[in-house]
């Protein structure tokens, strides 16, 4: 007999947690202090404080939607993503230290405030995506294709391809460096996959079972699964609106200088750049199944992604 899906038919057994409430009260103060007062912390700070607000009040409806999130009810896999978060995008920071596709500006003068600034709202970034991807799945998006054949050769491949994509940009001079930005945005993607697949071991194989692997997005298009690339690709350009309005507003933000597009912009964002969220967003998640499967050798229980509502098509 087929279990009806509390989402799907618009109902839910679970409760919205306490944390949620909270989010909403500062999303909803954030607005209320940018518009009407002039104070240095919030007008600062906006990006992040609205990130956080969301971050709450995102990750509630998700445990109220599956009875499970990232914080709810047990927070170690959510507290383990926030230095991840924070160690990865700094990362992508040492990159543009070479590309200077992005400044900036308005920062407190104060540096320990300006650290301050930049470890909250890095912090951030990974929770954003895959939370915002989770409520996607949890509304009941689904997708599939036919099964794609993974070989060692094309995990070779990939493996070659990736790590030519991710040294390029640092090895050429900075001036055409600086026009190497749209491979930064998926480079992880083949460089970190094939491990990330290789983490499931045959059955009766010493050690296999569910410490060893992570989730896999590659494993899932051999599986005829498109969930997750679509949920990720789209939270991805949610998030992306979400990142370029907020920093909009804010006192203290980024702009880009990348030699290209800057006279089509939506917030401080050229409209084509908008696009490099979707492959972000796989990059990201691909990037952290490696950090989790390398940090489970040195940590078993490290706590991974809460499961999934039903990632397979119907």
């Amino acid at each position: 007999m087929k279990t009806e899906d509390p989402v799907m038919s618009n109902s839910s057994p679970y409760r919205f947690p306490f944390h949620g409430w909270v989010g909403v009260l500062i999303l909803l103060k954030g607005f209320i202090l940018v518009i009407f007062t002039t104070g240095w912390f919030i007008h600062t700070y906006f990006t992040p404080w609205m990130w956080t607000g969301y971050l709450l009040a995102a990750d509630a409806l998700l445990a109220r939607l599956r009875g499970r999130s990232w914080l709810w009810p047990e927070p170690s896999r959510f507290l383990f993503l926030l230095p991840v978060s924070l160690a990865l995008w700094l990362w992508f920071e040492f990159y543009n230290l070479h590309l200077r596709n992005w400044s900036y500006i308005g920062l407190p003068e104060s540096g320990l405030l300006a650290l301050f600034g930049y470890a909250w709202s890095f912090v951030t970034i990974w929770p954003a995506l895959f939370i915002t991807a989770d409520l996607l799945e949890a509304f009941g998006l689904r997708a599939g294709i036919s099964p794609l054949r993974v070989s060692r050769r094309m995990l070779t491949g990939l493996l070659i391809s990736g790590s030519i994509m991710a040294l390029a940009p640092l090895l050429l001079p900075a001036h055409l460096a600086a026009y190497t930005f749209v491979i930064v945005w998926i480079a992880y993607v083949p460089l970190c996959e094939p491990f990330a697949y290789g983490s499931r071991k045959p059955e009766g194989e010493k050690g296999s079972g569910v410490q060893e692997e992570v989730h896999s997005l590659l494993r899932d298009l051999e599986e005829g699964i498109l969930t997750r690339w679509l949920s990720l690709g789209i939270g991805g350009l949610v998030c992306g609106f979400l990142w370029e309005s907020w920093n909009m507003v804010a006192t203290a933000k980024w702009v880009y200088i990348f030699p290209l597009f800057q006279n089509m912009k939506l917030f401080e964002m050229p409209l084509p750049g908008y696009l490099g969220f979707i492959p972000f967003a796989w990059e990201a998640w691909s990037m952290y199944a490696v950090i989790l499967l390398f940090g489970r050798k040195l940590w078993p229980s490290l706590p991974g992604p809460p499961p999934f509502s039903n990632p397979v098509t119907a």
